[in-house]
């Protein structure tokens, strides 16, 4: 296995600015996302299907309803203002944190995130 030497700060590309999440219950996975303390807004383009979008900072964050879960496995890390909140609001719908650093929990699709406070830098 080679190991790369080369930055993570040299990169054309300078942000990321939309993640789509498939899930398979939409409602059940804009309580979870809503926990975080994220502010989802209904969305439909057109004929297409319902779904949610919250912004987070300059990312776009989508939630599609999709049983298949063409998007599991995914691993996405958050920042959050007041971790602690979030954690109890996650533990009060029956989802189960991992302690660490960072602390990880799955949402209802099963993809994995790292929740790190702000204070923490």
């Amino acid at each position: 296995m080679t190991v790369s030497t080369t930055s993570h700060t040299e990169t054309n590309v300078s942000g990321l600015t939309l993640v789509v999440l498939r899930c398979a219950e939409l409602e059940r996975s804009r309580s979870f996302y809503e926990a975080l303390g994220l502010t989802l807004t209904p969305e439909q383009h057109g004929p297409g299907p319902r779904h949610y979008s919250a912004r987070v900072g300059e990312t776009v964050l989508e939630l599609y309803p999709d049983a298949s879960g063409s998007t599991r496995g995914l691993r996405l890390g958050l920042r959050l203002v007041d971790l602690s909140a979030a954690l109890s609001r996650l533990v009060e719908i029956g989802a189960v944190p991992r302690p660490g650093s960072p602390v990880t929990i799955d949402d209802p699709d099963g993809h994995r995130l790292e929740l790190h406070s702000a204070s923490a830098g």
